[in-house]
């Protein structure tokens, strides 16, 4: 059995009347009872899952974001100059200290003249969570929003 070349069938635009989809629609449907009466068979792809999906990992060494710092450690360990805007070590992380080693922290630095979101910075905090310590132990801070 002889299969003919199929005729394309261009769709310029989509078509604005309903005449011109009908027309289509009814070539469309008799190209396909011919498809079928010369033997051809249609098979239904149907939405197929794998069993387990692709596992997405970003590397950071190789993203254009992250990249640059992790060439810097592989060249040397180059230690950065100190200034007097480092951040001390803490040994502990700032949620596991207590609250009273945070309260004394947010005092010294409301008595340094800090805000209170440069204070909170500053001990390592949220801004709401220095105010809600600056309220249960009563530290005026002398700047405000």
């Amino acid at each position: 059995m002889e299969i003919e070349e199929p005729t394309e069938i261009r769709f310029e635009a989509h078509p604005g009347n309903s005449e011109e989809r009908e027309a289509l629609r009814q070539l469309l449907a008799q190209r396909t009872e011919e498809f079928l009466a010369q033997g051809g068979q249609v098979e239904q792809v149907g939405f197929q899952m794998k069993d387990t999906p692709e596992v997405f990992v970003i590397n950071p060494r190789k993203t254009p974001v992250y990249a640059h710092l992790f060439q810097q450690s592989e060249t040397g360990s180059q230690e950065k100059p100190l200034t007097a805007q480092a951040e001390p070590e803490r040994e502990l992380p700032v949620e596991r200290l207590p609250g009273e080693q945070l309260a004394a922290r947010l005092m010294v630095q409301a008595a340094l003249g800090a805000s209170p979101r440069s204070a909170a910075k500053a001990v390592g905090i949220t801004e709401k969570h220095a105010r809600q310590i600056a309220r249960d132990y009563r530290i005026k801070f002398s700047r405000e929003r």
